[in-house]
């Protein structure tokens, strides 16, 4: 039995049998179970998947009959299980052939990991066919034929690991001296992905490897252009590196000589240095650095692994002060450093068990060589970094349970955590919490952004506009670029804008950074009392409300209010009050979020009920369309 989802979404039962799958809805459902690896598919998200947030009435009879469906369909060949909260998919070893894969994830993934280890030993020959041949086995535009909600969710994961591998393959044609064949492909890879910085210096090397010094300069102009234009941003320190080496002709960018091929070869002990980019205007945060250094250094000398964390609302740059301290800290972990998004705060978090594979190969360790099991790859993992310094980054944690087997136990090495929760259950770590921006912190960031003589120009609407945005750096920077992006608005008239409530998240909106979406994602991993609880508390205007307001608005006990309460407080999207009257807040950007989805959930009627019982005013409240309830 077969899968199929990179491309339109099959199932194969031989090579010439395939089988009838009609309507995007049972696409979707089978390409949820398989995209799950055999672990349960909540019925939550079946639902969510098969029908956005507006599942109809019998979303869980209709979910039982697309299982029925693909049970009949499957026969023996593969099997559709209940297993509560959900379902999974469970192929029998029995319908496994030798060589074959059940998935063509599975296969990609198989011929990537090794291209990666062939890579790592210098073999670019080998590397160049195994990476040829995990990308051949894409068929089209991922996910073919199922819904638009499915497609959303999981098509740029997929499309993403694509481009890495392709990225990689091309930097093992270019080590067999294949730029002249390059160049066609990479003017056509750099005019769909023009923000995508390591095409754009793949395509300079090839330019200029084939006599095109010009035509290479010219390229980056045009990528600095569309950085500028877009988000508001400089090309990277590596891409203006290359630029300058171009620029005076260096000779480390000669045409390599392909090393020949060893059959014998073996992947060496490899030093990693996997970290994105720093921000190059990075901002603030001056003791949240420090603490961060001190937690890191401190726990190396007492003898254990130095293990940082970092906690926070969305947007509040948890990831940007992680990265900023781990680069500082390179030279001391000579070993290497290594990067792992855990998506914690997608629908799917990255499981451990996967997030040792990546950083295993990442080590050097063959595909080949890795177990199968959680227990074992955690021992391989340790004992492979026992005798290492390396730095660990784990970004977007989900909880504790996704970090206890990422942490070695090797005195030598260090580890950076961030995440929306609390992260409180990691053993022996006193997480920092991160704030927003102070106001002088944030208009540091507009003058980096904007400039120092529009933004002195009128300091007091630049205070203004950092105070629209809530002191939040996501908020402050995309603000920024977009004023930097138009010189004709004015400080003051954006955070008119911004201050508008029928188009506040509106405007908080550049590419792919949206303030919108980071809220977005907390709320999806809220329960839903807690959902609720969020766009219920969201109502009141006013600077902190208590626990007992907060039983009233939400018509519940005081306890079981309280509870509601913490819930919220853990993902960071209220903050408790310092003082004697212990109070909650909620930040006016998530107040704005949770005005947009009250309004889209519940009618006027109920949302102003809850606000009588309070004696509070009623809001305006406002639609992410610019309705007012």
């Amino acid at each position: 039995m077969r899968f199929l989802v990179l491309g339109s979404v099959e199932a194969w039962m031989t090579p010439h049998h395939k089988v009838a799958l009609s309507g995007s809805k049972l696409r979707t459902a089978l390409a949820a179970l398989v995209l799950a690896r055999g672990r349960v598919v909540p019925d939550s998200r079946l639902s969510a998947l098969l029908w956005g947030e507006d599942p109809p009435a019998t979303s869980a009879a209709q979910i039982q009959t697309y299982m029925s469906r693909l049970r009949q369909l499957l026969l023996d060949h593969a099997e559709v299980v209940r297993q509560r909260p959900g379902y999974l998919l469970r192929v029998p070893d029995g319908t496994r052939e030798a060589g074959t894969w059940d998935t063509d994830v599975a296969e990609f993934e198989h011929f990537a990991a090794r291209g990666r280890d062939a890579q790592a030993a210098g073999d670019a020959d080998s590397a160049a066919h195994l990476l040829h041949r995990a990308l051949a086995v894409w068929r089209g535009p991922v996910l073919g034929g199922v819904t638009e909600f499915l497609a959303e969710a999981e098509r740029g994961r997929l499309e993403e690991m694509r481009l890495t591998v392709l990225e990689r393959r091309i930097e093992a044609d270019f080590a067999l001296g294949r730029h002249a064949e390059l160049v066609s492909e990479l003017i056509g890879l750099t005019a769909s992905y023009p923000l995508r910085e390591q095409l754009c210096g793949q395509l300079m090397t090839a330019l200029y490897r084939c006599g095109r010094q010009a035509d290479a300069l010219t390229v980056y102009q045009e990528c600095r252009r569309t950085l500028t234009d877009e988000l508001g941003i400089d090309p990277t320190p590596s891409l203006q590196r290359l630029y300058q080496s171009i620029l005076v002709a260096a000779p480390v960018l000669a045409t390599p000589t392909a090393a020949p091929r060893s059959e014998e070869a073996r992947p060496a002990r490899t030093a990693p240095a996997e970290l994105p980019p720093a921000l190059p205007d990075f901002t603030g945060r001056e003791q949240e650095v420090i603490r961060l250094r001190t937690q890191l250094a401190g726990r190396q000398r007492a003898g254990t692994p130095a293990v940082g964390v970092v906690v926070g609302m969305p947007g509040v740059g948890k990831t940007s002060l992680a990265l900023h301290v781990a680069h500082q800290l390179v030279d001391d972990y000579s070993d290497g450093q290594l990067w792992v998004d855990l998506r914690g705060t997608s629908t799917t978090p990255l499981e451990p068990v996967d997030a040792l594979a990546d950083l295993l190969r990442a080590m050097g360790v063959d595909s080949r060589d890795i177990p199968a099991g959680l227990a074992e790859r955690t021992r391989l993992y340790r004992s492979t970094l026992a005798d290492r310094r390396c730095l660990i980054v784990l970004d977007d944690a989900a909880g504790a349970w996704q970090l206890r087997p990422l942490v070695p136990a090797a005195p030598g090495c260090g580890v950076l955590v961030t995440g929306r929760t609390q992260l409180t259950a990691l053993e022996g770590v006193r997480p920092i919490r991160l704030g927003t921006f102070t106001r002088s912190e944030a208009t540091a960031l507009l003058r980096s952004t904007v400039g120092e003589e529009r933004i002195g120009a009128d300091p007091q609407s630049a205070e203004e506009l950092a105070e629209a945005c809530g002191g939040l750096p996501l908020a402050v920077r995309i603000a920024g670029s977009r004023l930097a992006a138009r010189p004709h608005w004015t400080p003051r008239g954006l955070a008119d804008r911004l201050n508008d409530p029928r188009r506040g998240l509106d405007e908080l909106c550049l590419a792919d950074l949206r303030v919108r979406d980071a809220m977005e994602a907390s709320y999806r991993r809220l329960t839903e009392p807690a959902r609720r609880a969020l766009l219920v508390l969201a109502r009141p205007d006013v600077p902190a409300f208590s626990a007992r307001t907060a039983s009233l608005l939400l018509d519940l006990p005081l306890e079981a209010a309280q509870d509601l309460v913490e819930l919220l407080v853990d993902d960071h999207l209220l903050q408790p009050v310092d003082g004697d009257n212990r109070g909650f807040r909620m930040h006016r950007l998530v107040r704005a979020f949770g005005l947009e989805q009250a309004a889209r959930c519940e009618p006027g009627h109920e949302q102003h009920a809850a606000l009588d019982r309070t004696g509070r005013p009623h809001p305006r409240l406002v639609s992410g369309r610019g309705e007012v309830a």
